[in-house]
Parts: C-alpha cells; sequence; structure tokens
C-alpha cells in the first residue's frame, strides 16, 4: 500500500495529535537554561470577558418571553421541537442547575467539570488551535448580543473564540466555555446568516447545559476510550521501533523493526491526527435541535441580522449541505487512515521480524510485547469504533433540517421582520490583513504537515521556517510539527528548540510538554523530563494527565519501585478513563498483572 500517498492525501482534512517516545536514544549535553520557564507570548490574545456573578435563579418576567405555538407536525417533519419559540418553554430551575454544575470556579478551571480535561480538548490541548484578536474582536459582540437576549441564568463569561487552521466548514462549543471557528467556514461563508447562525448553534449548547447531561457525558467516555486507542497505537509503534536495543537482538531484525517504524509510525500519527481532528462533543439529534432552535430565538431576540424568511433558510440550507460535505470528507479521510494503520499493524503482528523481537530479553525492558499484546490489540479489536464513536453525524439531513426550521420561524414568529444580510460582517472579516495572513498559514502549515507525513523531515522544516517556526510569534501547532520533523531527523537540540518556541505561545498545548518530555526522556535526560513535568503539572492544573509520563519516567530512571507507585496510583482515578488507559500503556507489564491477578494481593507463585 502506498502509504506516503494516503498520507499526503488525507492530509487537509485532518488535524493534530502528538506522536509519543520516537526520539533516538542519542544524549547531548544537557542545557538547563532551554527549560527556563518561557517569557510572555509575543502575541497578543483578548483578556477574557469579565466574570459574570450568579445570584438566585434568573427567570423571565410573566409576559417577557412570546407565548409559544404549536409547530404543525407534518410541516416541520423529522424536527423534534414540538412547540415555538422553544425558549419560551425552558424551565428556569433545571437550567439554573445546569448553570451551576458548568461553574466550578472561576478562570481557567470555570466550565471544565472533568470534562476538558476528559477529552483532551480544551484550548490548552487542542492542537491546531490560534488566537486571532482582530477576528475575535469581530465576533464577540454578536455574543454579547445573545448574552443580552437571554433571560434565564447566564454564562460565567462571554465565551472566548479561538481558531481553528484547517479548511473544514466546522463550529465547536467546549466545556471550558470556549467557542472554536474553524477558518474554513469563515473562509467558504457567503453570507452573515450562516456565520451569525453557527454562532448562535454553538452558543446555544452552553446556554442549555448540554455538557452536564448524563448522555453526553456518557458519550464523551466513549470518545475518550478511542482517544486512547489512538495515543496507545503510537506508543506501540515506538516500542517497537526502540526495543530492537538490546545486545541479543540480531542486526537484521533491528533493521527491519527500524523500517518497518519508520513506515508505520506516520500512520500511527495520523490516526491521532484524524481522531482530534473529528472530535466532537456528543449530542443526540434531540440536543442538536434544540441548540438550532434556541439559535433562531437568539438571533431574532437580538435583532441580528438573519435576513427574511425567504433568503435565510434557502442560504442554511447551503451551508449545512457544505457542512455535511466537510463532515463526510473528513470521515472518510479517518477511515483511510485507520484502515492503512490496521494492514500495517497486523503485518507487524505475523512478521517474522517481530516475532523474533518480541521473544523476550533485557533490551526490550518490558514495553515492546506487552504493548504489541495491550494497546496494539486493543487497537485492532476496536478500530471501527474510532470513527465510529466520534463526530457522529447527529444532524439531521441538510434539507430536513432546513424544513424544520423553517416550519419553527414561521410558528414562533410569524411577523418577524429581521434585518436584511448584506455580508457586512464577512465583509469586514475577511478586508482584514489578519485574516488573509492566517488563511496563508493555514495552507502554508497544511503543505507543510503534508510532507511531514511523507516523511520528508527536511523538507516540512523549511517549509515550517518559511512561515515562523523557531519563533514565539509562530502559532503553537507550527513550532509543534516543527519539532516533530527535527527529532524524527535525530536532531534532538533542533527540536528542544521548536518545542520551547511553543511553549511560549499565547495558546498552550498539552501535546506539546507531552512529546517534549518524551522526547527528553528517550534521551535520557531525566533533568530536563522532570523540569517538564513538574512544569506541565502546574500550567495546566491536572497533574492526573501526567501520571503515565512520570510511569515512564521512572522506568527510564530504573525506579520500578516509584513506577508501580504511580500506576497503582493512576488506577484510582475516577470518571477520566482515557488516563487509566493510557498508564496501562506506559506500564503494561502492571496492566498483566493486574489483569491475571484482579483482586490485587501477592500470588504464591511466579508469573
Amino acid at each position: 500500500m502506498r502509504y506516503s500517498v494516503i498520507l499526503a492525501a488525507m492530509t487537509v482534512a485532518l488535524g493534530a495529535a502528538p506522536m509519543l517516545d520516537a526520539a533516538p536514544k542519542k544524549k547531548r549535553a544537557a542545557t538547563p537554561a532551554r527549560i527556563a520557564a518561557p517569557a510572555e507570548p509575543a502575541i497578543a490574545m483578548l483578556p477574557d470577558a469579565p466574570y459574570v456573578a450568579l445570584t438566585g435563579c434568573p427567570a423571565p418576567a410573566a409576559g417577557a418571553l412570546v407565548a409559544a405555538r404549536k409547530i404543525d407536525k407534518k410541516a416541520r417533519g423529522k424536527f423534534s421541537i414540538e412547540k415555538a419559540p422553544y425558549i419560551s418553554t425552558l424551565d428556569p430551575g433545571d437550567l439554573c442547575v445546569n448553570n451551576h454544575k458548568m461553574r466550578t470556579g472561576a478562570g481557567d478551571a470555570a466550565g471544565a467539570m472533568g470534562l476538558s480535561g476528559q477529552v483532551m480538548n480544551t484550548r490548552s490541548a487542542r492542537m491546531d488551535l490560534m488566537a486571532v484578536p482582530a477576528l475575535e474582536l469581530e465576533l464577540r459582540p454578536v455574543l454579547e448580543s445573545f448574552a443580552r437576549a437571554w433571560p434565564y441564568a447566564p454564562l460565567e463569561r462571554t465565551p472566548r473564540i479561538l481558531f481553528r487552521a484547517d479548511e473544514a466548514y466546522q463550529a465547536q462549543a467546549l466545556p471550558d466555555n470556549t467557542i472554536i471557528v474553524s477558518m474554513g467556514l469563515l473562509e467558504a461563508a457567503q453570507s452573515d446568516s450562516e456565520v451569525l447562525f453557527v454562532l448562535a448553534h454553538e452558543y446555544a449548547h452552553l446556554l442549555l447545559g448540554h455538557f452536564t447531561k448524563a448522555e453526553t457525558i456518557a458519550g464523551a467516555k466513549g470518545a475518550t476510550q478511542a482517544v486512547s486507542f489512538a495515543w496507545q497505537a503510537g506508543s506501540a509503534f515506538n516500542a517497537m521501533k526502540k526495543s530492537g536495543g538490546g545486545a541479543n537482538m540480531l542486526t537484521s531484525a533491528q533493521s527491519g523493526m527500524d523500517a518497518g517504524a519508520r513506515r508505520s509510525a506516520p500512520i500511527a500519527e495520523a490516526l491521532r491526527f484524524a481522531v482530534d481532528d473529528i472530535f466532537a462533543p456528543s449530542w443526540n439529534r434531540d440536543q442538536e435541535n434544540q441548540a438550532d432552535a434556541l439559535a433562531i430565538d437568539l438571533l431574532v431576540r437580538s435583532n441580528v441580522t438573519i435576513d427574511s424568511y425567504a433568503n435565510v433558510f434557502a442560504r442554511l440550507q447551503k451551508a449545512f449541505e457544505t457542512e455535511k460535505a466537510s463532515r463526510d470528507k473528513r470521515k472518510v479521510a479517518a477511515n483511510a487512515v485507520q484502515a492503512s494503520f490496521a494492514e500495517s499493524m497486523k503485518g507487524f503482528a505475523t512478521s517474522s521480524v517481530t516475532a523474533a523481537s518480541f521473544t523476550g530479553g533485557a533490551g526490550m525492558q518490558g514495553f515492546g510485547s506487552g504493548l504489541l499484546k495491550t494497546a496494539g490489540g486493543a487497537l485492532l479489536n476496536n478500530m471501527g469504533n474510532i470513527t465510529k464513536s466520534l463526530g457522529g453525524d447527529t444532524h439531521l439531513p441538510p434539507e430536513e433540517r432546513r424544513k424544520g426550521l423553517a416550519a419553527y420561524f414561521q410558528a414562533g414568529y410569524p411577523t418577524a421582520d429581521p434585518p436584511i444580510d448584506t455580508g457586512a460582517l464577512v465583509g469586514r472579516i475577511k478586508s482584514k490583513a489578519d485574516y488573509g495572513r492566517t488563511i496563508a498559514t493555514r495552507n502554508a502549515y497544511l503543505r507543510a504537515r503534508s510532507s511531514y507525513f511523507a516523511q520528508d523531515y527536511a523538507g516540512a522544516t523549511a517549509q515550517l521556517r518559511a512561515i515562523g517556526a523557531g519563533g514565539r510569534a509562530a502559532p503553537v501547532f507550527v513550532n509543534y510539527v516543527a519539532g516533530l520533523a527535527a527529532r524524527d531527523q535525530g536532531n534532538i537540540p533542533m527540536a528542544a528548540g521548536f518545542f520551547d518556541a511553543g511553549r511560549g505561545s499565547p495558546v498552550q498545548n498539552l501535546q506539546l510538554y507531552e512529546t517534549y518530555t518524551e522526547m527528553e526522556l528517550g534521551a535520557g535526560d531525566l533533568k530536563d523530563g522532570d523540569r517538564l513535568i513538574s512544569e506541565g503539572k502546574a500550567r495546566f492544573r491536572d497533574p492526573d494527565h501526567f501520571k503515565s509520563i512520570e510511569i515512564k519516567r521512572g522506568i527510564v530512571a530504573g525506579d520500578m519501585a516509584s513506577a508501580q507507585s504511580i500506576y497503582t496510583a493512576c488506577m484510582s482515578v475516577k470518571g477520566r478513563d482515557y488516563i487509566t488507559e493510557r498508564c496501562k500503556a506506559a506500564m503494561p507489564q502492571a496492566a498483566q498483572q493486574q489483569q491475571a491477578n484482579p483482586l490485587g494481593f501477592k500470588l504464591p507463585f511466579g508469573g
């Protein structure tokens, strides 16, 4: 199979995730100053909007809302909202309870509920996110107008808006009170109505507290399991790549392992890019319909441009079709890389080189065969569930969605006369110099990432340097992929320089810290690894996330007692399945022993 062709073809449709443990064990002189805390970021970000206190349980005054009318069932088709305006049917008490659940504190911790860390999908964890203050300044007032139109318990603050460097027609609300807008959506938008509706829809998910719903949390667990399998995939291949280092390994076997790993590691990497890219909150269809209905309510109540009845739904129909085509393209790309990865993994599992290399030996340090059995086996057994559990098509088909919303609007707002859509907002956005620069950076980044997947590491590095890699003014994902390319060429000092530049970005990235730390540990630099672990735990306020890396640190240091202690603590983490799965992948020998002895006491016989 032409792996490089598949990877290059799919790159423009995929997001990003880390590749772990691929650094050659090539020690270089320690440079402690390189790990010094980064200075203030070079790129400015808009300050967070003011915190909004919640006192009591707000409810609209009597008569403040339009009385809800029943929507003709035939007219609305499969749309599940039965009365319009939907905003008039909401229960203030239920909304207040959900709002309190989302408010887990002020500042960066607010709105997390443990889900932000669980899905690795917040502004501190996603790979290809950037701040573009000039564009956020255009869109934040829209969200503020929605806040004024909302008569119930308010959000803790107007959400931060970050932008994603991809070509997808996509937006997402995250549980840390952030809304992500893909540059592909702004690029494709031909009317204000499209952008405004998307913003209102994502904002509605937050207002309705959908992240607090049991079905959403359950769906997130399934998604994080898939994220865990993808993470383990890279660890399995990299363990194979490194497991031939023992004195008892034959040179020919080592050569075969390295060749196989070089061919397959980019596929494992691309799989994680794919999983990260198509992740979406696990809304069900009713929740999507609720967000659509409330989006119309917010637009009408705030008197924001939505255009005439005849035009807006024709425009939204086109937008819905574009959104579905974008989502379908990304899922096809993800499925293609899954198929490539599965074929490669099976080839490893059955090859004579692999069989010879995984028969034991001190040089393996317990990693190779254990990961092949645990991570690799789990991944192959669950391959079909990865994209199935992520980014599911829970919206109605575009025509049904347009039909339902048109009936909803007609029933709830028969006399509404919103402002005409002149395209002024989209026009202002696309005329800004920062918009043009961001699109150019995205395009160059996608080309460079394609080069990286095709293992043209020098070419990728040159392309990324051309858009600022090595400087703190570059988006974090530019420095991250440049670091990967340098690392995979064996140039650890250069990779460290790129990663250090990325640490200075205003939109931080948890995956960069993971990869950087594991590169240092792979090179045997415990001192720098310890510093990065400490900084990462403090910076992201999520020590549980680093437990798997701390386990690896203990193993590299030969401190198996410490590794076992951290593993035991990791197994007690509740409600975040991917954490425990990562720890099992980091120490498969402990996982296997636990499986054989689930009660946890010492057996009176070996094994």
